[in-house]
């Protein structure tokens, strides 16, 4: 079995998706394995149907892929059955880890009700932090138990998360009519049993595939420091989370793909390394087609890229691993001579901007 890990090298939006996507195409009997983060992940494909947007589903879905959610993977019942409904390829098979952490309407809600209290823009607004808090500090249940409870018994434990929020939190006024709807626990109840229905519980190591793509969220520069800040997410978003979920299975071939882009790029408002403007790093770089200002995450922002503080981060991420570089958006900015210095293996892509079935990758 050969093992792909797609692990992006900056602050997230490299291209992952496009990687994900591009390997998945040319591969066969593919397990696309969601590796880290949750639903707060946003990796676009550009497809002859136009561009796609994967969140809960990985970017493979759509060349035939399977998914996995890793035990370190959050799942988003609420966002499952949305991006489900909307597929245009469906997984024939999805699978989970029993262990997987879950999130309520209540975790959703409270994070977007802190940034607006905090007036940051550091937060997709899914839950992320929230959900992994409550984990530590409210009985652990897992999805399976959830949905074998009888009704009252499902609605009396989303009370319990709501009023633990409402301990620490203030609810304006303006969020009190749909944070104390008697429709969101019910329809939330409606959407667990949908994915409890289209999902099956295994471990990773007794599926048989010819592939496994792990796909990573977020970047190397936003690793976990165990803290809530707007430089990092709550999760390792390097190898070490899918070289966990490898061991134990035969694996004859190990590739580490490091996306970036030939600039910098990232939402919210962390630290970023020699931020500019776009126009003044390259005036061929275009605005980008699915990363625009949001609410939850402000603007899209861009900085210059220091290669050899690439190379660094990544070999100290990689370790032994065999590195295969990927670059995104080289058609607004080349800078492959520079890369091949300081990488053996680099493979470029131009951006997604033209519809066709491997145009993206030159």
């Amino acid at each position: 079995m050969k093992a792909r890990i797609v692990i992006g090298a900056n602050y997230g939006d490299e291209g992952k998706g496009t990687v994900v996507a591009s390997y998945t195409s040319r591969g066969n009997n593919v397990l696309n394995v969601l590796t880290n983060g949750g639903a707060q992940r946003a990796h676009s494909i550009l497809t002859d149907k136009g561009n796609i947007t994967f969140q809960h589903f990985g970017s493979g879905t759509y060349h035939g892929a399977d998914n996995y959610y890793s035990r370190f993977f959050i799942l988003n019942p609420m966002q499952f059955v949305q991006e489900y409904e909307e597929l245009i390829v469906k997984p024939t098979h999805i699978f989970r880890d029993k262990r997987c952490r879950w999130t309520t309407p209540y975790d959703s809600m409270a994070n977007i009700i802190s940034e607006e209290q905090q007036k940051r823009h550091c937060s997709c607004g899914m839950g992320i932090w929230m959900t992994i808090k409550r984990y530590h500090e409210m009985p652990v249940m897992t999805i399976d138990a959830f949905v074998a409870m009888p009704v009252n018994e499902q609605l009396a434990f989303l009370n319990n998360v709501k009023n633990y929020y409402e301990r620490t939190l203030t609810i304006p006024d303006n969020w009190k009519s749909i944070w104390n709807s008697p429709n969101i626990p019910l329809h939330f109840i409606s959407d667990c049993a949908f994915m409890h229905q289209h999902t099956v519980v295994c471990e990773l190591k007794e599926l048989t595939y010819e592939e496994m793509i792990f796909e990573n969220g977020q970047g190397l520069l936003l690793c976990d420091t165990g803290k809530d800040t707007p430089d990092t997410t709550p999760s390792n978003t390097g190898i070490r989370y899918a070289l966990d979920l490898l061991s134990g299975i035969d694996t004859d071939d190990i590739t580490a793909h490091y996306v970036t882009r030939p600039y910098l790029t990232r939402h919210g408002d962390g630290h970023l390394t020699d931020e500019a403007k776009r126009i003044t790093i390259a005036s061929t770089i275009e605005e980008d087609r699915t990363n625009h200002y949001n609410d939850h995450q402000g603007d899209f922002r861009y900085g210059h890229l220091d290669i050899n503080a690439l190379h660094d981060r990544i070999a100290a991420d990689a370790g032994l691993v065999k590195v295969e570089l990927e670059v995104t958006h080289c058609d607004e900015m080349d800078r492959v001579g520079e890369f091949k210095k300081f990488f053996p293996t680099v493979h470029v892509y131009d951006s997604p901007v033209v519809p066709s079935n491997n145009s993206l990758i030159r």
